[in-house]
């Protein structure tokens, strides 16, 4: 019997590199124009950044009394991660 829980979705099925951080940076853009903004706006992506800071810290704290699992944390704070990642480089 398996000790992850039924509710455990695998988002990656190996450690992605930094062509896949870069691809998944360009989706973050993608999403940001749909809604009519830009990360090359400075206040966009600094906005970005506070709300990535905060899911960050929702996530830790599901991890903490747990809700998730050690690798759904991760793996949830690596994709967040790419969202500081294009917050940081779609503007340079």
């Amino acid at each position: 019997m398996s000790d992850i829980p039924d509710n455990v979705v695998h988002l990656f099925a190996e450690e992605p590199g930094d062509r896949i951080k870069r691809h998944m940076a360009e989706d973050w853009e993608k999403a940001f124009l749909a809604a009519g903004q830009s990360l090359t706006n400075p206040e966009t992506a600094t906005s970005a950044r506070v709300a990535i800071s905060v899911m960050s810290h929702f996530i830790r704290g599901h991890y903490e009394v747990g809700h998730i699992t050690e690798e759904q944390r991760d793996s949830l704070l690596w994709w967040l991660g790419t969202g500081t990642y294009a917050a940081d480089e779609i503007g340079k």
